[in-house]
């Protein structure tokens, strides 16, 4: 195998095992708030959470104050917290990746996610729960650092072809990782030890994911090879996230690009949130089961990334993906919502939203990546992703209060609505390899 398809697979591996580890938590969360809102009340740490919990019960109508109902505003929150931390530290690991390398930044990231799945399984308390989510959150910002690795082992017109293998990984986590998820639920390891103080019933999946992101971190130290070239290295200190936006947008193709990616991520977030619960409380689901959702829905994203988007790329351009993505979504939303309780009706309207997301984003990273010099890759993909990331603080918060305020009809309609003005500013995206345009120009 030559050395750079050798690498190109390594690097797959190392973002799977990472992608597994995070996605792994996705059918866990409504049992796992239960789990640490209920003992909020005898544990030391969790004292400031009840004043909290009584604010946030108080931000929902009257009728919906139950506890179903806060768990799902919690989790909204505990989401958009991750989500903004991504955010503030995605431009960051990819600037310093274009100055000291890939690999090293790639490394430092998934022994940091180990370290915070490691400290999730001896917590007992929603305190240092939140503690490991907000270090896993700081140390979330390899799927950029990836992004831009693929790009450098790729041509102009392979960018996003090379995307679609990184979406592929991204699918295959959502097989695997809420599957693996839904299976360790069932182990419990606190019943397994009763006279440990620190386990809890969540313990071996935090313990699955911690394994997982420290193979990555192996996997980088002893086989992957550097991809960045020694001659595009800059040496630049990292810029805040706001600046680093802000220097992107500046740019006039990529900021229409950040533009539609930033409203995509951010209802496509507040959708993929909200739909956990949906199949908790309108399908009675189990996590196993909600499990067995995000098979299918990453078995539609994997296949579609990791095939159907190489063979498309190869005859339309990323406009052209980005563009039938776009369409895909709105309606298959609103049947969505009209789908309960009946399961096979809510899984043919699930196809549509999947397949829509998998031409989608990798049709963006590549504008995002073909629109930037050669030398800012790490930049560019970095602020790609943290504009997203910034949409998902924003859109797990919103379409909770939206769920649980208006309904799922009215609140998918709204998405859908939001989704179709987004795909009429999409129509003004650039078109690098239909046009050939050279080097994008500051505005």
């Amino acid at each position: 195998m030559p050395p750079s398809r050798r690498n190109i697979s390594l690097l797959l591996l190392i973002l799977l095992l990472d992608l597994i580890g995070f996605s792994l938590i996705f059918p866990l969360v409504p049992d796992l708030l239960e789990f640490y809102l209920k003992g909020a009340s005898t544990h030391s740490l969790d004292r400031w959470l009840l004043p909290i919990t009584d604010f946030f019960r108080s931000l929902l109508p009257a009728e919906r104050q139950s506890e179903p109902e806060l768990i799902i505003l919690m989790g909204g929150v505990l989401a958009s917290i991750y989500s903004f931390l991504q955010f503030l530290c995605s431009p960051l690991w990819g600037k310093l990746s274009d100055t000291i390398g890939r690999r090293p930044v790639l490394l430092i990231t998934s022994a940091g996610l180990a370290g915070s799945y490691l400290l999730w399984a001896v917590s007992q308390s929603f305190t240092l729960f939140l503690l490991s989510r907000v270090f896993g959150g700081v140390m979330s910002g390899n799927i950029g650092v990836a992004s831009a690795a693929m790009a450098d082992q790729s041509s102009r017109s392979g960018r996003t072809g090379a995307m679609g293998l990184v979406g592929a990984a991204f699918g295959v986590g959502f097989i695997v990782g809420p599957v693996v998820g839904g299976s360790l639920a069932g182990i419990r390891l606190d019943q397994w030890m009763p006279d440990t103080t620190v386990l809890h019933p969540f313990s071996a999946c935090a313990i699955g994911s911690f394994i997982l992101s420290a193979g990555s971190a192996l996997l980088n130290l002893f086989f992957l090879e550097e991809t960045l070239s020694p001659e595009v290295q800059k040496d630049e200190k990292p810029g805040n996230p706001f600046r680093s936006i802000a220097e992107g947008l500046r740019v006039a193709g990529l900021r229409r690009v950040l533009i539609v990616n930033f409203f995509y991520i951010l209802l496509f977030s507040g959708f993929e949130f909200s739909v956990t619960f949906f199949y908790k409380l309108d399908f009675g689901f189990t996590p196993f089961q909600i499990g067995m959702v995000f098979l299918y829905l990453g078995l539609i994203i994997a296949l579609g990334q990791g095939g159907l988007v190489r063979v498309l790329a190869k005859r339309m351009t990323e406009k052209k993906l980005a563009l039938i993505g776009l369409i895909m979504l709105p309606p298959a939303l609103i049947g969505l919502s009209h789908s309960a309780p009946v399961v096979w009706l809510s899984l043919l309207f699930l196809f549509p939203v999947s397949l829509g997301s998998a031409l989608l984003q990798p049709a963006l990273s590549g504008l995002a990546s073909l629109l930037s010099p050669v030398d800012r890759q790490g930049f560019s993909l970095g602020v790609f992703r943290s504009a997203g990331a910034l949409a998902r603080a924003i859109g797990p918060l919103a379409g909770a209060y939206l769920y649980w305020v208006l309904g799922i009809k009215v609140a998918y309609a709204i998405f859908a609505a939001l989704l179709l003005m987004t795909l009429l500013y999409a129509l003004t995206l650039q078109d690098p390899r239909s046009t050939e345009a050279g080097d994008p120009k500051e505005v």
